[in-house]
C-alpha cells in the first residue's frame, strides 16, 4: 500500500514538474519569476497534504525550534537619553530628517529607547549610529531601499533592532550599503525582506555579536547579500531564512565566518552559505544545521554563479558541528571549481548518508550516535 501511494505521489510530482518544464517555463522564469515561485509552493503544499502521515516530518513551531539558542538583548546604554530622543554630536534634534541634515564626517547619532518609523539616510563618512536601550526601526524603509541607507564610508551601527522592512522591489534591507566599509555590532535584524544588502564594491563588512533571523524573500533576498569586497562574521547568529533565501550570500573576494550559529531550524531556506563567485573562504568553529524544510540540498555552495569567479579561490571548512537533516538528499559542499580542492577537516558531521568527507572528520549517521539532542535542538556555539 505504501509503495503504491508513494508511486502515485512520484508520478504526480513528475507530471507537475514536467508541465512546468515544457510549457513555457523558461519564459515564465524570465517574465514572471514570482508566479513560478508561487506555483512551486502550491505544488509542494499539495504533495505534502497527499503524503501519508508516516512520511511527514514532525511539525515544529518556530518558538520551539528557537529554544536553547541565545536571544538578542539590547544594551542599556546612556540612561540619560529619554525615550524617542535623537541626538547628533551631543545636540537634540526632532526627527530623522533633521538628524540627516545635521550629519557631517565623523558624526555620532544616538537614539533613545523606542520604536522609530522613519529610517535614516547617511551620506557623510565615518558616521556612527548607536542605540541606547531598546531601539527599534519598524517598517521604516526610506528611498525604496531600507531602514538605514548608507552612502558614506566607514560606518558603524551598534545596538539596533530592525524589523518589518519591505519595499516595492522586494529587497528591502535593514541596512542598504552603497558606500564602503561597514561595521555592525550587537544588531538584531529580523522579519524583513533582507538584513544587509551591499553593492559590488562594499569594502570590508564586519558583523559581530549580532542576530539575523527569518529574513529572505522570493529566493532573491537573503539574511545578508554582499556583492564583493571582504566579509567577516564572528560570534553571530543567522537563523531560519525564509522563502528560499540563503542565510548568507557572499560574492566577496574574502569571506570569513567564525564562532557562529547558522541554522535553518524550521525555515524553508536555500543554502546556509552561498559563495557564488568563490574567493578565499574560511568557515570554522561554527554550528551549521540544514533543516528538514530546506529547499536546496546544498548546505554550502562555492563558485556556482555564471558570473566570473575571483582570481584566487580556496575554501576551508574546519572544526564545525555540521548537521544535515533535510528531508530528501543532502550535500555538504557543492563546488563548481574543479581546480580547487576543498579543505574539510576536524568537523563533527551528522548525516544519514555518507558525505564524502568522512576521512578527515568525525561522521555519524544520527544525532543520537553523535551524542547530540534530537531535532529541533541545535548546539549553541558562540559566547556573547
Amino acid at each position: 500500500m505504501r509503495g503504491s501511494r508513494l508511486k502515485r505521489l512520484l508520478v504526480a510530482y513528475l507530471a507537475a514538474t514536467g508541465i512546468a518544464a515544457h510549457v513555457g517555463a523558461a519564459g515564465l522564469l524570465v517574465l514572471a519569476p514570482d508566479l513560478v515561485h508561487k506555483a512551486r509552493q502550491k505544488i509542494d503544499g499539495k504533495l505534502h497534504d497527499l503524503a501519508p502521515q508516516w512520511a511527514k516530518p514532525r511539525v515544529v513551531t518556530w518558538d520551539e525550534a528557537r529554544q536553547g539558542l541565545r536571544t538578542w538583548q539590547p544594551e542599556r546604554g546612556d540612561t540619560a537619553l529619554p525615550a524617542g530622543a535623537i541626538r547628533v554630536d551631543g545636540r537634540r534634534v526632532d526627527s530623522m530628517k533633521q538628524a540627516e541634515a545635521a550629519l557631517k564626517a565623523g558624526s555620532l547619532v544616538e537614539l533613545g529607547p523606542g520604536v522609530y518609523r522613519q529610517g535614516l539616510f547617511v551620506r557623510p563618512n565615518g558616521v556612527r549610529v548607536v542605540g541606547h536601550g531598546h531601539v527599534v526601526f519598524d517598517n521604516a524603509a526610506i528611498k525604496g531601499k531600507g531602514a538605514l541607507v548608507v552612502r558614506g564610508n566607514d560606518t558603524t551601527v551598534r545596538n539596533i533592532e530592525c524589523r518589518n522592512i519591505k519595499v516595492r522591489d522586494r529587497n528591502g534591507a535593514c541596512v542598504r550599503l552603497e558606500g564602503a566599509n561597514l561595521t555592525l555590532e550587537r544588531v538584531y535584524f529580523h522579519s524583513s525582506q533582507q538584513g544587509v544588502l551591499t553593492g559590488s564594491q562594499p569594502g570590508r563588512v564586519v558583523i559581530r555579536d549580532s542576530f539575523f533571523e527569518r529574513l529572505g524573500h522570493g529566493g532573491r533576498a537573503h539574511g545578508i547579500y554582499q556583492g564583493g569586497g571582504q566579509l567577516l562574521i564572528d560570534r553571530s547568529y543567522f537563523l531560519g531564512a525564509r522563502d528560499e533565501g540563503h542565510e548568507i550570500k557572499s560574492r566577496a573576494a574574502e569571506t570569513t565566518i567564525t564562532n557562529s550559529v547558522i541554522a535553518s531550524l524550521t525555515g524553508n531556506d536555500s543554502r546556509l552559505i552561498d559563495l557564488a563567485n568563490g574567493g578565499i573562504v574560511r568557515i570554522s568553529d561554527n554550528t551549521l544545521q540544514q533543516g528538514p524544510n530546506s529547499v536546496n540540498l546544498d548546505l554550502i555552495g562555492f563558485v556556482l554563479a555564471k558570473r566570473k569567479r575571483h582570481a584566487e579561490n580556496a575554501i576551508t571548512v574546519e572544526r564545525n558541528v555540521i548537521i544535515l537533516e533535510r528531508n530528501g538528499s543532502n550535500r555538504l559542499l557543492h563546488s563548481g571549481a574543479k581546480d580547487v580542492i576543498p579543505v574539510v577537516r576536524d568537523n563533527v558531521i551528522v548525516a544519514a548518508q555518507p558525505t564524502g568527507f568522512g576521512e578527515r572528520n568525525l561522521e555519524f549517521d544520527s544525532r543520537r550516535a553523535a551524542g547530540l539532542p534530537d531535532y529541533p535542538a541545535v548546539p549553541d556555539r558562540p559566547t556573547l
